[in-house]
């Protein structure tokens, strides 16, 4: 990428809306490209071409959802980091399903929303602490009681898409799992492989889907 990274957002409120484009402009490296105040502004305005979307789920015009299949059909690699009120688990998972890569709540300070902007720009999957916990509550509700599959993943690697379910940077993932960013990195490659994805957020996805991680972290290989 050449030049800042462009950030279309798209919300309702007028105050909150001007707050994301303030903390944003401290940012070198990031560049408002527009705003939008409903669904129709926001799917217009996918014209400007933004590198990343940073997005309200409710718009007075109607979910916007709509905006994210859009954005899929119009440009695949453009990312969407959904910023919100709503928490709850409905909310958290069907919006992940929908293609989203990255999941805040409305209290995100400014340095937070900056630093999760710009990972979101590189691949990973940011999910504010709470949004994560109903997530992982849902998971944990939802464990069949059969035998499941054996899953494709080694335990390490489970472990490590269970991290980035809870929004954990690469980093942080591999300071809880006591080795280096490196073989992380290389982790998350297998992970890729065994699932048939191209980014952190279709892992997520698809482990959730699948079923492959749950609440509880898994033991070390």
């Amino acid at each position: 990428m050449t030049g800042p990274a462009r950030v279309l957002i798209v919300e309702d409120d007028e105050v909150f809306s001007r707050y994301m484009v303030d903390a944003l402009s401290r940012a070198p490296d990031i560049a408002v490209a527009g705003t939008a105040a409903d669904l129709a502004d926001g799917l217009a305005m996918l014209a400007v071409r933004p590198d990343l979307v940073l997005l309200d789920l409710g718009l007075p015009d109607g979910s916007a959802l709509p905006i994210i299949e859009a954005l899929r059909a119009q440009n695949p690699k453009a990312r969407v980091l959904v910023i919100t009120v709503f928490e709850d688990r409905a909310s958290v998972l069907k919006t992940l399903r929908a293609g989203a890569d990255g999941y805040l709540l409305k209290d995100t300070g400014p340095d937070k929303l900056i630093e999760c902007v710009r990972a979101t720009l590189g691949g990973e999957t940011p999910v504010s602490p709470r949004a994560a916990g109903h997530l992982l509550s849902l998971l944990r509700e939802d464990e069949p009681s059969v035998a499941a599959p054996a899953s494709p993943l080694s335990a390490r690697e489970q472990q490590l898409l269970e991290l980035i379910a809870q929004g954990l940077s690469r980093k942080e993932a591999a300071r809880v799992m006591g080795i280096s960013p490196y073989t992380v990195a290389e982790y998350i490659q297998g992970i890729y492989r065994k699932l048939s994805v191209r980014s952190r957020g279709a892992a997520v996805r698809e482990g959730i889907h699948s079923g492959l991680i749950s609440g509880s972290r898994p033991a070390g290989e």
